[in-house]
């Protein structure tokens, strides 16, 4: 029974999703147009007038040998009804939730991936609203009264619980948080970030459990549309740098190949100070490829980055090559997304970083 109708909300959501459709114009979902007045905690919660929304967990994490580990725990929501039915009920459904799991062993050169998805309803999975609290299942990403945030999943005889402190204030990336991703109407998202979490915790093994400790990045955006109608799918960097400094970029790509004009970034200071990036005002090379032996997908396996005006030059690399996700609670979806490393130079000095990469539209239709 379970199984069955958490199917079905997932067909209702694969029949209701995608695009500023007419069906979520009848529901009235709310659309980012225009600047957002932001307050914390409350903006840490969920946006239920929103009809999609992530938080997002990435990180680079070590042992105590050196052993590097990369990992991605994301939630995401996404609203069937704008207005739920009103009879009350335990089985009253709103949204459908689902999470995405990965570990990047880069010694062993092993990746994990595992997903999950569930109903929003008898309390199996759900989000609160005011205060950062998500969960799937077991699977978790919540708030502490100390502001740190506590985060967990486990699949399949691994299981990895982190304990994330932030180091910065959020940063409101686009214009005071509102991130546009094509010229339409409405086709932008309300996006924030914690671009450098102090992080540990431990994955546990079927025959071994391994402290971790390093840094990680959390993202959490809201909007009721996904990409324009000429655009197939993103480059999207996390890069944290040991100058204390970490960019954040993004580019759409177009049919053609091109990248869409409202590619944009945000390069934050060790202070917290945000330096907004447009298009034009920075470059991304891709270099090589790599061919998926799972889907057959070529994948960009290297970038140069430039920005003129920040005297940054640098060149980022995948830590392991197949860190792709192949997944199938929502019909055949893969992206690819990894640890990645950075090196080059700022401002003429030699400076090194790590990250995370996320590839969409590579494989078909992307994720979000």
């Amino acid at each position: 029974m379970r199984a069955r109708l958490a199917a079905t909300a997932l067909l209702l959501l694969a029949i209701l999703g995608g695009e500023r459709s007419a069906a979520a114009s009848a529901e009235s979902w709310r659309f980012a147009e225009s600047p957002w007045s932001w307050s914390f905690p409350r903006d840490h919660g969920n946006h239920p007038d929103f009809q999609i929304e992530w938080w997002y967990l990435t990180g680079n994490l070590s042992s105590p040998s050196g052993s590097p580990y990369g990992f991605e725990i994301t939630l995401f929501r996404r609203g069937l009804f704008h207005t739920p039915p009103q009879r009350e009920s335990r089985w009253k459904m709103r949204d459908v939730f689902f999470g995405h799991f990965a570990i990047s062993d880069i010694r062993a050169k092993e990746f994990f991936f595992a997903e999950r998805a569930d109903r929003g309803a008898l309390g199996e999975a759900g989000s609160a609203e005011k205060t950062m609290e998500v969960w799937v299942g077991d699977w978790r990403i919540e708030a502490q009264p100390d502001g740190s945030l506590r985060a967990q999943a486990a699949e399949k005889g691994r299981k990895l619980a982190l304990s994330l402190h932030p180091c910065k204030p959020p940063v409101l990336h686009g214009e005071a948080g509102l991130s546009r991703k094509a010229d339409e109407p409405g086709a932008a998202s309300y996006y924030y970030s914690f671009t450098r979490l102090q992080t540990e915790g431990l994955l546990t093994e079927p025959k071994k459990s391994i402290p971790l400790r390093g840094t990680s990045w959390f993202d959490h955006e809201f909007s009721s549309s996904t990409l324009g109608k000429d655009q197939v799918g993103w480059d999207w960097f996390a890069l944290q740098l040991d100058s204390g400094e970490e960019l954040m970029l993004y580019g759409l790509r177009k049919k053609d190949g091109s990248v869409d004009r409202t590619a944009g970034g945000s390069w934050v200071a060790p202070d917290g100070t945000r330096k907004g990036l447009r298009y034009g005002e920075f470059t991304f090379e891709r270099l090589g490829a790599w061919k998926s032996p799972h889907t057959g997908a070529r994948y960009p396996a290297g970038w140069r980055i430039r920005i003129p005006s920040l005297e940054l030059d640098v060149e980022v690399a995948p830590r392991m090559a197949d860190q792709e996700l192949h997944l199938h609670a929502l019909g055949e979806i893969a992206y690819w997304e990894g640890a990645v490393r950075v090196s080059g130079t700022r401002q003429g000095s030699p400076i090194h970083g790590v990250g995370y990469v996320e590839l969409t539209g590579y494989a078909g239709d992307p994720l979000r």
